[in-house]
């Protein structure tokens, strides 16, 4: 998936979850770092970065400011993979183990992408509405 079809994906997850602004943040920052990845030179693309270890690693670094934190951080992490987890190529979550999540239906920046994308749009709209009223 795309960077901003990710950060959409967990500002709505985020707000079903909760009212907090910094969890929110947190939350959608965490949800676009294990692509980070592209930009390391020697490490592939949807390895370890792209894996719940890795999340769980960085967010226990949150651990002694608040438990809240570091879970929004790992839950950001996790949603990332959740989406890739929905594109035809998939994830590794326990990687180095070769088991890989693929449902498969979503294409990276293709047509299928842009349509979740403005479905997920479209949920956070009414979600936003419905919290303004």
């Amino acid at each position: 998936m795309l960077l901003l079809t990710h950060i959409v994906f967990s500002l709505f997850l985020g707000i079903l979850i909760s009212n907090n602004p910094y969890f929110i943040i947190l939350l959608m920052f965490a949800s676009i770092l294990p692509d980070f990845d592209m930009h390391v030179p020697f490490v592939r693309h949807r390895g370890i970065f792209h894996s719940i270890f890795a999340g769980a690693l960085v967010g226990l670094l949150f651990l002694p400011f608040s438990f809240q934190l570091a879970f929004a951080f790992f839950l950001g992490y996790c949603m990332h993979l959740l989406a890739d987890s929905l594109t035809k190529a998939g994830v590794k979550p326990f990687w180095p183990h070769p088991y890989r999540t693929k449902f498969g239906f979503i294409t990276t920046g293709g047509i299928s992408e842009k349509v979740f994308f403005v479905l997920i749009l479209g949920f956070l709209a009414v979600k936003v509405l419905y919290i303004l009223n």
